[in-house]
């Protein structure tokens, strides 16, 4: 098939051709690696593998590594990525990701389970004039400039969706993505923000002021493929994670 001899006999031994050794030269990495192939699926089969999950940057700060140093399992390791819930999704679709954190996305093929919940305040700086108060009316913050969250953000609808339901319309000075950054803007009297309640904020000089009459809450997701076939250590570690939040099962 090949069109040249990649063998010849020698005396009574058969030994390699200069074409012959060419090939072999080529296909030995092949094998080999084929060889690590069979190993790595072998060992994910028998429930040794790395799993690559996603999360929002808000559960990374404490819930995702609570969750991981508690599941003690040393055939399973973790490969960790963080971004927005639309990207992490987009990254599970493309099955860059096993498992992903994050809010919760409009989409027929994948699963969403319930995992965290948390409280909304509404943050003002230490001088800001409704700093003296431990409860507001949502409608108090119309009389001041607000920062949002970005459109792509996960959390931007439910506030949205809070501040309707409230009638609320505040007047929005700008938009930001990151938590931290938003507090810091806070912080620096630029304006009042509605968040999830995070450790982090305590650390910052704001002040965390209670919505009266607010049912609703931030809830976050494990998210994982209706479809997709589930490994050992997949099962494994959502079980972990559903033993874990049984309040919500």
């Amino acid at each position: 098939e090949l069109g040249v001899s990649l063998f010849k006999r020698k005396g009574r031994n058969i030994v390699l051709t200069k074409y012959g050794k060419l090939f072999l030269n080529d296909v030995e990495p092949i094998i080999t690696h084929l060889d690590d192939s069979i190993k790595d699926i072998k060992e994910i089969a028998q429930g040794k593998e790395t799993l690559n999950i996603g999360f929002v940057r808000r559960l990374g700060m404490s819930y995702i590594p609570q969750i991981i140093s508690s599941f003690k399992n040393e055939n399973i390791s973790f490969q960790c990525q963080t971004g927005f819930s639309y990207d992490l999704i987009h990254s599970l679709k493309e099955h860059n990701l096993d498992i992903v954190f994050c809010s919760y996305v409009q989409d027929q093929e994948i699963d969403f389970i319930p995992i965290v919940k948390q409280e909304f305040y509404v943050i003002v700086s230490l001088h800001h004039p409704l700093s003296i108060y431990d409860e507001i009316e949502l409608k108090e913050i119309e009389n001041y400039p607000f920062i949002a969250f970005t459109k792509n953000s996960g959390i931007r609808p439910m506030i949205d969706h809070i501040l309707e339901k409230k009638s609320v319309k505040p007047s929005i000075k700008m938009e930001i993505d990151e938590d931290e950054v938003v507090g810091g803007f806070v912080g620096h009297d630029l304006g009042t923000a509605i968040v999830p309640d995070m450790a982090v904020y305590d650390l910052l000089p704001i002040k965390k002021i209670k919505i009266k009459d607010l049912e609703e809450q931030q809830i976050f997701y494990m998210a994982y493929l209706k479809e997709k076939e589930k490994s050992k250590a997949f099962n494994q570690f959502v079980r972990y994670v559903l033993n874990k939040n049984e309040s919500y099962q």
